[in-house]
Order: structure tokens, then sequence, then C-alpha cells
């Protein structure tokens, strides 16, 4: 006897099936997640081609160690032709043998350049860097120049905070503007912005630090939406905590006295991400057109999700453990230590 095969039947079917492939791809989801370290949308992109900057024009300010240092590597190594900038000559010639060792490198020039210098002097260096290599012009400037912070906020003084907003924001938007006119001539060119998971998530001890970033992430932000249709676009990169600061090539970082030399915290890199991986990750993004990106292992990332989408529960997380991150950044420890943070122990740099 036939028995006709009906909706509810399928239905009853295919319910289970279907419940059990949502669950698979939820889990799977999850799993992503817990073990991500960028957003989702940069980590599905595609992954950067050997020769993704073949003949492209790259120019990195602060060029001569750790990220940007990275950033030149890994620029080189595929395909790039590279300008590279920052006040340290000898440095910055350490970085450019190191980048024509890559195989593939389309070459790579040194242009000594303090991103603080007068307007006449970002002039200078924004006509030598679109005559570079033949004339080809600028593809993508990256801006990575800058100094993070460790320091309360009732320690940092009106002119050391001024010079952090000079450096951070102030710098990278003078040279901008020098070479932009160059980038909308040729209708071209896509700025690389090193901003911080700092603008998307508070940082405790490092509040104009902080401040520096939203201000350049807004300006770029805005920045982009004006040129749209004209050539120019932007990729806004938000690190978190990166594994810079060695014996050889240690970070600057302001304090309240003002811009230091800082030896990492033993121990430290474990909750950081290293400077090769950050600089991939950034690569690919402006590779894959990205507008923004986040980089960070957990738990800076997941308080980036709660912040940007329930942001009741990430500034209500960030209030228990801003006292004791600005306390163990002051005390010389690494700020990412969280376990001690909420077991109410800061770890100090051992003397």
């Amino acid at each position: 006897m036939h028995i006709p095969v009906t909706q509810d039947m399928l239905k009853e079917q295919w319910l289970p099936v279907t419940a059990a492939a949502a669950g698979l791809y939820c889990l799977w989801r999850l799993i992503r997640f817990i073990r991500a370290d960028a957003d989702l949308k940069l980590l599905g992109s595609r992954k950067l081609p050997r020769e993704a900057f073949k003949g492209k024009v790259v120019w990195i300010t602060g060029a001569s160690q750790g990220l940007g240092e990275e950033l030149a590597i890994c620029f080189a190594s595929h395909g790039a032709k590279l300008i590279l900038s920052a006040r340290n000559r000898e440095r910055l010639e350490r970085v450019r043998a190191a980048c024509n060792d890559q195989q593939g490198c389309g070459g790579a020039m040194v242009l000594p350049l303090d991103i603080t210098a007068p307007t006449a002097e970002l002039h200078g260096a924004a006509v030598a860097a679109d005559n570079a290599f033949d004339g080809a012009g600028v593809d993508y400037l990256v801006h990575n120049a800058g100094a993070s912070q460790h320091a309360a906020v009732e320690e940092i003084s009106t002119k050391v905070a001024d010079e952090m907003f000079q450096l951070n924001v102030l710098g990278p938007i003078a040279l901008t503007r020098a070479a932009l006119p160059f980038l909308l001539s040729r209708r071209k060119g896509r700025l690389v912005v090193v901003s911080s998971m700092a603008a998307a998530v508070p940082a405790p001890g490092q509040a104009v630090y902080s401040g520096t970033k939203l201000a350049l992430h807004g300006y770029f932000a805005t920045l982009q939406s004006e040129l749209n249709d004209r050539g120019v676009a932007v990729t806004i990169a938000c690190p978190g905590p990166v594994a810079t600061g060695t014996e050889d090539a240690p970070r600057n970082i302001f304090s309240s006295e003002g811009l230091t030399v800082k030896h990492e915290e033993q121990g430290s890199s474990k909750k950081r991400l290293s400077p090769a991986r950050v600089a991939e990750l950034i690569a690919r993004a402006a590779y894959n057109r990205l507008d923004m990106c986040w980089i960070a292992k957990h738990p800076v990332l997941l308080l980036g999700y709660l912040c940007q989408y329930w942001p009741t529960v990430g500034i209500w997380v960030m209030k228990k453990i801003g006292p004791l991150r600005a306390a163990q950044l002051k005390g010389g420890g690494s700020g990412y230590d969280f376990v001690s943070m909420v077991l109410g122990r800061n770890r100090v740099k051992a003397d």
C-alpha cells in the first residue's frame, strides 16, 4: 500500500538534520572565536598570495624596529617595493638589508623622517616618496610611527600629553596632508593606519594613549568617508598587545616624565601576539581592502566585542578591573596579567 509523503512528514524527517547541522555550525563558530586572534571577518578573508604586493610601493613610518620592522619584512616578502622611514638611519639600514634579503622583494630604500618635523620637511619627504622607484607613486602609506603609555591619569602632565598627541596623532595627520595631493592626483593609494584596541576598549593606565588612538581613528574614518569616490582608501588596524620590546630593540613608551625606553616584562609575551603575526594580519587586511580590523587575543578581543555590542557589560567589566590594571602598569607590570588582576595581585618587574 502506497503511503503519500506529506509536507509534515518531510518536516519531521529534515528537522532533526537541520537542527544538528545548525548546532554543528554554531559549535564551529564558537570554537573558531575562542581560538581567534583577530576579528572573524579578517580571519575569514583571503590569505596573502605570495606576490600580493608585487610592483606596489609601500611607505612605512616607524619602520626601524618592532612592529614597523616586521611590517616591512612582511610586505617585502610579498613583492613590495619599500620606502622605510623613521628617525634612526642606522636601524633603517639594517631593516632595509633584511627586506632586500626577502625572496621577491622589489627593492627597499631608506627615507629618514621625524614625523613630528615641520610641514616643509614632511612635504619634502612626500615628494621624495612620490618620486621613488622611477616615480611610481605610493600605493600604501602605512602609519605605524607612535608610542604607547604606562602612567596613571593624574600623573600625566599637559606637556607630556601634548607630546603624545604630536607623535601619535598630529604627526600622522600632517604627513597625510603632505602626501594626499600626490595620492589624489594619481587617484590611487591606501592609508593603512595602525590604531589600537585602546580605541575600542577603555585602557586603564593608558588614558592619554587611548585618547590619541580614538582621535586617530576618528580622523581617518572621516577622511575615508570624504574620499570614497576619489581613489584613496583607508584601512584602520587595531592591534591589541604586541610582544615588542627586547634587549636589542626596546619599546618607546610615555611615562609620567615623558618618552622613555622600556624592555618588555619577562613572561608578558604570553599575553601578546608576535609582531610577525600582527604584521601579517595588518597586511592581509590592507590587501583585502578591509575598512577596519581588530587584532588581539582574548580577553582583549572579547572585551572589544562586549564594548561594541553589549556596552553595559563591557564597561562594567572594565570598571571592575580598571583600578587593578592601572596599578599593575604603574608598578612596572605588563598590564595584561588578568589572573593577577582578578586575584588582586600586581606583579612588578624584578629589579
